[in-house]
């Protein structure tokens, strides 16, 4: 299974910062930090899109969507951006996966395919096998436990603009290990077993930082 979903990263300052003045040091209003005002242009998020498994991480594949600013990704924009790029390299060099996949729109679930959908007709000629994620379950989701981290190094920078943000994620992305999401994926019997327990409500599994 090569659990696949698409992340947004905001741009903005690093994290929040703690000013201790030295002893005796008298109070500066000059020398307090001002966040700058950012018009609304500047508050657009960079878009990425990435796939894990067992002995697997692809590379983050970054997309655009001219059509809208909340990274919600048209069945083209999937299909050329991902599909037809990133994908076709793994199926042209061979590899045997089962892609995973969330139901956004985006992906042409079930609920959303019409007749001649392009997205399904591109895994139908290319071999590609895939499934749907239960909605709105993280916790069978190897890839949101991935995302966790990435997000939280990405944070502790200034990037306030997306060449900027593009290179902290690639940076974040490179310092997830492979064997921290190889125990993710063999947990997945384990989480699967206390999701049905518990009667298919959440069970807490987070993503953590990845030592």
């Amino acid at each position: 299974i090569r659990y696949s979903d698409e992340v947004h990263f905001g741009m903005g300052p690093q994290g929040k910062l703690v000013i201790i003045r030295k002893r005796g040091e008298r109070y500066c209003p000059k020398c307090i930090q001002r966040v700058e005002e950012r018009d609304d242009a500047e508050k657009l998020k960079v878009h990425a899109w990435a796939a894990v498994g067992y002995d697997f991480k692809s590379l983050l594949t970054f997309y655009e969507i001219p059509t809208n600013k909340n990274g919600k990704k048209t069945q083209d924009v999937y299909l050329k951006e991902i599909l037809q790029t990133e994908v076709q390299e793994w199926v042209d060099r061979g590899d045997f996966f089962v892609l995973e996949e969330d139901q956004d729109s985006g992906h042409a679930p079930p609920r959303s395919r019409k007749k001649g959908n392009a997205v399904q007709q591109w895994k139908e000629q290319n071999g590609v096998h895939s499934y749907f994620n239960c909605a709105g379950s993280p916790d069978l989701a190897i890839i949101e436990d991935c995302w966790q981290p990435t997000k939280q190094y990405v944070r502790k920078y200034r990037h306030f603009n997306p060449e900027e943000t593009r290179e902290l994620a690639i940076e974040a992305w490179g310092e997830l290990k492979q064997e921290w999401i190889n125990k993710r994926v063999l947990s997945m019997p384990d989480r699967l077993r206390k999701v049905i327990e518990a009667g298919g409500q959440l069970i807490g599994y987070g993503g953590g930082m990845a030592g």
